[in-house]
Parts: C-alpha cells; structure tokens; sequence
C-alpha cells in the first residue's frame, strides 16, 4: 500500500534568483509534488531485534525499522529522554553496526507540530515537522557537483584515519501509532548522482547539506502506523563511500492526505557518528 504524498525540493540557493517567472517555475516544478510514498512494512518489514546491517545501510537503501521499546516515560522530559533514550539508541546502532565503535551523545532534538521554528534550549534542539527533502550532512563539491574540495569533517574534530558513518536514530513518540507528518525515506540507490545538490545548513554549524532534484526514478518510502517501541534508522553520512560521491538516504516529512484532524506527530532522534577501520 502507500500514498501519494506532496514532496518539496527546495534549493534555498537558487529559488529566488533570477525574475518572477523564473522562480515561479522552480516552485512548479519542484515544490508538493506528488509522489508515491510506498509502504516500507510491506517490502523491508521489521527487524524484531537488531542485528548487523552494515551492507544494508552503506551499500544498500541506507534505512530500517528496527523494534526497540524504550524506558522513558515522558518523551518531554530532557533528563527522562537523556537517562534512557540515549544508551538505548546507541547499543541499537552497536547492535546494526556490530565493528563500529559508537561514542556516546550528548543532545537530541525533538519536533512536533506547534513548533515552527528551530531552537537550541540548553543543547537541545526544538523544531517543526521538516517538510523539505534535504540530508544534513553533505562533503562540499565544486559547481560540476564531482570535485570534492572539503570533506564535511574537516574542521569538526573528527579523526581522519577512520571511517565516519553518520546515523540518525529517529522515533514516533506520540501516545497512539503515528498518523500525520510521517518521515519518509529516500531509497539512496535510486539517487541520481547529477540530481544533488549541495546548499549551507542553517543548522548545521557552517557545514553542507544534500538537497536533490525531484525524479521519478527515486524510490519513496515511509513506515505506516509507527509505534513508540519501533525506530527507524537511516545513514546520514559516509567519509569513504564505496561510489567515492556519497549518496544519502534523503528523507523528509510528508503529509498524509486525509490525515486532517488526526493525532498530532511528535518524534524525537538521536545521531551519532560511528566509527569504521579505513576500507582496503
């Protein structure tokens, strides 16, 4: 099953330029498009407890849904969510990634509905639903989109001897099963490399991040009826990508139609940089 959910694939670095016409046209042509957002439940299914998928997330789709009930009992909670969440999500990633080391964390960032803008309140970010096809972090390329010229860790304090697999550990922790704003996921090898694009995160500390052309050959998936004891792991970068060019699992929040009215989303995630021997 599935839908066909509006995807916008903004490119905040291009869409204003040039005269009226020319950016009513980028809105056209790339802003709620619909697009057919398949059940993943129904091709991957679950993991009923994690187990190694490196090939899948460095070589493969790049996500999955694992099972994984959690401790905490107020997801609003900063000290409730550090306590519990935070070593949970981690020995899952061990768990996925079993010859990594995993350092520990020390923030997350939880979204709802009411919230429209980005905040950090004490290491702690607060945001919306992030309605936009985008990757957080992105190497940084030349205007052929093929010649690196900076590696996103460069200059983050991160060893350059080891393999970086950024991972992104994301939960549903609304009281009944995700109905609105589920996060989908991009099958990263149906990315076209010549459709990224490269922009600054506002966010992101003055690093890079992916946005992408729309293409129909791009696969789209999402995980109906999330629960709180299921999270849903995707790869959000790769230091030494087996294609050279990382291709990331684009994601975005997407609206389900018909879900008006319906339980509002809350979610939270957890992101780690897990660290690999060089390949070879």
């Amino acid at each position: 099953m599935g839908f066909i959910g509006p995807l916008n694939f903004y490119n905040t670095s291009i869409m204003f330029e040039g005269s009226e016409a020319d950016q009513a046209a980028f809105l056209a042509a790339r802003v709620n498009q619909p697009t057919q957002i398949l059940d993943a439940r129904d091709v991957y299914g679950v993991l009923e407890s994690a187990k190694d998928s490196t090939a899948l997330l460095t070589d493969g789709v790049g996500f999955l849904l694992a099972r994984s009930p959690s401790a905490v009992e107020d997801w609003t909670d900063v000290s409730d969510v550090q306590a519990n969440f935070y070593e949970e999500a981690r020995a899952v990633v061990q768990q996925l990634l079993p010859t990594a080391e995993i350092p520990t964390i020390s923030s997350h960032a939880y979204r709802n509905e009411d919230i429209k803008d980005h905040k950090m309140v004490d290491g702690i970010m607060y945001g919306p639903c992030a309605a936009a096809v985008h990757n957080d972090h992105a190497d940084v390329f030349s205007e052929d989109g093929r010649t690196m010229t900076r590696k996103f860790t460069d200059g983050k304090s991160m060893p350059d001897d080891r393999r970086l697999l950024g991972i992104n550990v994301w939960r549903s922790v609304s009281p009944k099963p995700l109905a609105r704003f589920p996060l989908a996921v991009c099958d990263r090898t149906s990315i076209d490399f010549d459709d990224l694009e490269y922009e600054l995160n506002p966010n992101g500390g003055g690093s890079n991040m992916h946005v992408c052309k729309p293409n129909d050959n791009q696969r789209w998936y999402y995980y109906a009826d999330m629960t709180c004891d299921e999270v849903l792991v995707f790869i959000t970068y790769d230091s030494h990508p087996a294609d050279e060019i990382f291709r990331p699992t684009l994601h975005s929040a997407v609206a389900i139609p018909g879900s008006e009215g319906l339980q509002p989303r809350e979610s939270v995630e957890v992101r780690f940089f897990a660290e690999l021997p060089l390949p070879g």
